[in-house]
């Protein structure tokens, strides 16, 4: 058995998500109030959890403006003796020709207008049925589909130490071997012939009469008192009944804690967590007939990367083991590093509210795309997932100067959210595909589209004619071959529908909120070249020294002359490096400083001047950038609000 869907409406932030889960591993990515903890409390609130935390739908839970909340959820492949479990629960529907056994639990609140203390009071109920319209699920039942939860920054240490309810005893209560009367026994009777030495000891003995006079002292002569020191489950095996010895069992494992190193007992918290969360997933093991369901948030806590990769196969693969039921886990996580190690298809993208599995079927990845992403997204091009908008582009020099030019225009790309991702010159569509949902491109399924902007910076690799060598052209640095005449100008000359098709073919895969802007000109820095930056890019490429003023003056042959210093030299990476630092040099307003003494109305003037020159600095630079790169920029970082919003 498994959890197959979730559907929740009105639950905070969610007005209605509809999900469906992987059987084994669910990893939850994204922004920070994405819906990551909302997905996994609606999932414990119907459920509840074996940690014993108090769960009880709060005012606060439901979604601004409504006063009725649900959350369903769906358990499909039900073995025979879940199914006799849950008897007068099951639906049957007909799935593939097949009458299948479906369990739904279905948690329904109310937040009614009667005040106790001050306080709404809130009306629920848990029942079964596709609409709900079956019984009241009891205790028990639930408990049966509890699940294990481990809370993010949670406290490894406390969870592993004694005390009544205690993870290592309850761990250690379900192990096989306490299923035998006669391991039980042996243990208590070692636990009862140490209580005997312990009260025969002379400093217990003795301690105990000298507490008894004084206590004799202190009370009325005709109630005398005789005190006794208790240990667990007393001194005599024979007194104790069936329940009395498991009670008396559970009572010594809960006084057990479990440390990580018999050499070394003190650890970090990185470790102590992983000690944790084997603990977790060993009872969870041990209890393989009721309903193993892990949920997680943020297991990569006080983990570095190595041991995150550890846990995460080992709960993909390892749990179990042969002729065992698979594990089902739901985990939410801020990590690149598991994101980038996960399985793609277990990836499911979480942004304002709604939830886009990564799975096949469900985005415009073709199975060849999977493979080659699982690949080579690493750890860097992860970072993808957590972002509020995306910017995609194929070389070091757009990676590299973006960010500065986005701050000069006032529009930083660290304030709005944006993550840059280099995919080099060949893959950017395998890329754009993982925020392209399947079928959904007309505009009537707009609220369905992942809500996360994204834009591809392509070049649009088309080469003028005198970048040709040959003779006569003192200009020319790429050599002419037959195999790269369709990207050269000189191709559409007289076919400007090729030329049109070739831009098309290039914007692929543009759509939804997937956009593609394609360079004004040959390349990034070419295309920098030929708008009002020459002079900057001049002096940052290679022979940089020499006089602007000595360049030709034609914008073509002066753009040729300059890039063809930079790619001779193969210089793109540090070219970029250097125009960044010469456009901060331009382009950062020079601000008034504050005098001394100055008065109310100085300041107020002096304010308005220096945002003067902020405004004309940041459209000084606007006009002189290519046309695709402001549109880039203005697409991800949209006025009045961050991107995505």
């Amino acid at each position: 058995m498994y959890l197959q869907r979730v559907i929740v409406e009105n639950f905070r932030i969610f007005d209605r998500l509809e999900l469906e889960l992987n059987k084994s591993v669910n990893l939850i990515v994204g922004e920070n109030n994405s819906g990551k903890t909302a997905l996994v409390d609606a999932i414990r609130f119907t459920l509840s959890s074996r940690s014993g935390d108090w769960l009880r739908i709060g005012e606060s839970d439901f979604r601004h403006g409504t006063t009725n909340l649900s959350i369903q959820l769906r358990f499909s492949d039900l073995s025979t003796q879940q199914a006799a479990t849950f008897l007068e629960h099951l639906t049957y529907e007909v799935v593939g020709g097949e009458l299948l056994p479906f369990l739904y639990v279905n948690l329904i609140a109310e937040l009614t207008e009667q005040l106790v203390r001050g306080t709404r009071q809130i009306r629920s109920d848990l029942k079964s049925g596709a609409s709900g319209e079956g019984p009241s699920i009891d205790r028990d039942a639930r408990n049966y589909l509890s699940a294990t939860y481990l809370r993010p920054l949670r406290d490894a240490e406390a969870e592993l130490s004694g005390g009544r309810g205690s993870r290592l005893a309850q761990v250690l209560n379900a192990a096989d071997s306490f299923k035998s009367a006669a391991h039980v026994d042996a243990l208590l009777t070692a636990v009862i012939t140490a209580n005997v030495a312990i009260l025969s000891n002379p400093g217990i003995s003795s301690s105990l009469d000298r507490i008894g006079l004084q206590l004799r002292g202190l009370d009325f002569a005709n109630t005398p008192l005789s005190p006794i020191i208790e240990i667990v489950g007393g001194t005599d095996l024979a007194a104790l009944d069936a329940i009395e010895r498991k009670q008396m069992l559970r009572a010594v494992l809960e006084r057990l804690q479990l440390l990580i190193d018999q050499n070394e007992r003190i650890q970090g918290l990185g470790y102590s967590n992983l000690l944790f969360m084997a603990t977790e997933l060993l009872l969870l093991e041990q209890e393989q007939d009721d309903f193993p369901m892990l949920l997680i948030e943020e297991p990569e806590a006080h983990l570095h990367p190595q041991l995150q990769m550890k846990f995460l196969k080992a709960i993909r693969e390892d749990f179990g083991g042969p002729g065992k039921p698979a594990l089902q886990s739901i985990l939410t996580t801020h990590s690149p590093n598991l994101a980038s190690k996960a399985d793609l298809e277990s990836v499911i993208l979480m942004s304002r509210g709604g939830a886009f599995p990564l799975r096949k079927g469900c985005t415009e990845l073709a199975n060849d795309d999977y493979a080659f992403l699982e690949k080579f997204l690493d750890v860097t091009k992860a970072n993808l997932f957590f972002a509020k908008a995306v910017i995609i582009v194929e070389g070091d020099g757009e990676n590299i100067l973006l960010p500065t030019i986005a701050k000069l225009l006032g529009k930083s790309l660290d304030d709005y959210g944006v993550s840059i991702v280099n995919v080099g010159s060949t893959a950017f569509a395998r890329y754009a595909r993982i925020f392209r949902r399947k079928g959904l491109d007309a505009q009537e399924h707009i609220s369905n589209w992942l809500q996360v902007p994204v834009v591809c910076v392509r070049d649009m690799d088309l080469r003028p004619e005198r970048a040709k060598i040959m003779e006569g052209n003192a200009l020319g640095f790429i050599e002419y071959k037959e195999k790269s005449a369709p990207y050269w100008e000189s191709t559409y000359a007289a076919n400007p529908a090729g030329r049109e098709a070739w831009i098309t073919r290039r914007r692929a895969p543009q759509g939804q909120n997937v956009r593609v802007e394609i360079s004004d000109n040959w390349t990034f820095e070419y295309s920098l070249l030929m708008a009002g930056l020459a002079a900057e890019v001049h002096e940052a490429a290679p022979g940089g020294e020499a006089p602007f003023a000595d360049l030709p003056a034609d914008p073509e042959e002066r753009a040729l002359t300059v890039y063809g210093r930079i790619s001779r030299d193969k210089s793109k990476t540090e070219t970029a490096y250097n125009l960044g630092t010469i456009l901060e040099r331009r382009f950062t307003p020079q601000l008034l400083a504050a005098p001394a003494g100055e008065t109310p109305d100085e300041f107020e003037t002096r304010k308005q001047e220096n945002l003067t020159r902020i405004v004309q600095k940041q459209q000084e630079l606007r006009d002189a950038l290519p046309s695709y790169l402001v549109r880039t920029i203005d697409y991800v970082t949209p006025a009045g609000g961050n991107a995505g919003e």
